[in-house]
């Protein structure tokens, strides 16, 4: 079926264990004619990986993804099924800074079709601390916008079978209390952030604005054939230098493909910046 009509009537499963239906399911259902979404009951997303390390992840993001996104379709007999996966590190540009990707798959059972979009964010709460004193571990927490944001305490860095953890503490009598324990045995305990989504308000925001931009991508229907996810395949750079008109390598324009009928169309910048400010310019300032 071509055009938005492949999602009338059908009811969006959302294959999460950490709440993130109640940032995905409604961007979609502003914009596809769904019935419905619910989060996928007897799903196990934590199977495919763990970001406290007690399931290493096996496949690449992408493919962690598409792999949710059938586990949840089996589980819960649905045939339209939204999964998303989480990475966070350094972000290439700038080692420096963290950065959280979040991709988004969807998966029709009906003709097996998958449809994704990746999303990268500077806005991150992420970090871990090795700590030998409650002093450490409580300024740690405070900069890891703790108690809104959840953390991990355990004995090491790396999690080995058998290690006491505590996950999703988010009272600091508990944290004090886990700190103490851990450092009264070891010396020091490692504390992180629990990256699950629904211990980290940050992330979920994220995610929520990754499921709006791919609800607009989704939405966006083939000129050519109607095929719905007409989306963005690649960013042109060339926007010239408002001193000497030079191309930069700022961003131009984007140009969306059609994955059914191979048509392309270049679009302009969405927030219609017209040139790029001389210090990015290679003549201006080699």
């Amino acid at each position: 079926m071509s055009g938005l009509g492949r999602f009338a009537g059908r009811v969006l499963g959302v294959a999460t264990i950490h709440g993130k239906e109640r940032v995905i399911g409604p961007p979609l259902m502003k914009v596809l004619p769904l019935a419905g979404f619910t989060a996928v009951e007897g799903v196990d997303t934590d199977r495919f990986g763990a970001f406290s390390g007690e399931v290493q992840r096996k496949l690449d993001p992408m493919e962690t993804c598409k792999a949710k996104a059938k586990h949840g379709a089996v589980a819960s007999g649905l045939d339209l099924i939204i999964a998303s996966e989480g990475s966070f590190g350094p972000y290439p540009p700038a080692p420096f800074i963290s950065c959280d990707e979040e991709i988004l798959v969807l998966y029709d059972a009906r003709d097996g079709s998958f449809f994704h979009y990746c999303h990268v964010s500077l806005q991150t709460v992420f970090g871990g601390e090795a700590c030998a004193t409650w002093t450490q571990v409580r300024a740690f927490a405070e900069r890891m916008k703790f108690p809104d944001h959840g953390l991990v305490i355990r004995s090491k860095e790396k999690w080995a079978t058998g290690d006491a953890m505590k996950k999703g503490i988010t009272e600091e009598g508990v944290l004090r209390q886990c700190a103490m324990q851990l450092m009264d045995q070891y010396g020091s305990c490692w504390v992180e952030t629990d990256m699950r989504a629904m211990m980290n308000p940050t992330r979920m925001q994220v995610i929520a604005e990754s499921a709006e931009r791919f609800a607009q991508e989704l939405a966006s229907c083939c000129p050519q054939c109607d095929a719905i996810w007409f989306h963005i395949t690649q960013a042109l750079p060339g926007l010239p230098c408002e001193l000497c008109g030079w191309p930069t390598e700022s961003v131009r324009a984007y140009r969306r493909s059609c994955r059914s009928c191979n048509h392309s169309a270049d679009v302009p910048r969405p927030d219609g910046k017209p040139k790029e400010d001389p210090q990015y310019c290679a003549q201006c300032n080699p």
